[in-house]
């Protein structure tokens, strides 16, 4: 298994960083979807990873239930404002 480059590893670092505040600061699933647990665990990529990886203001705090419906319905999210194109 290749290792990661330093670079990539500062991103990690940071995002790592970022993500804990985040979540800290949005406790509470802001898609609050039908099958919502309340409780915000994971941080959505609202333009995706790349390069928006690190950028907060495309982020979404969201509890694993809707990040996993929000993925699998990606025009429906988009629609409801928790995806936006990458077009």
């Amino acid at each position: 298994m290749r290792q990661k480059s330093k670079k990539m590893q500062k991103l990690d670092a940071k995002y790592s960083q970022l993500r804990r505040e985040f979540l800290t600061n949005y406790p509470m699933c802001q898609a609050a979807l039908l099958s919502c647990t309340n409780g915000s665990t994971d941080v959505h990529h609202k333009k995706g990873r790349g390069i928006y990886h690190n950028d907060v203001s495309t982020w979404l705090s969201v509890c694993r239930n809707c990040h996993n419906w929000i993925e699998a319905n990606p025009i429906d999210s988009e629609e409801l404002g928790f995806s936006i194109s990458r077009i």
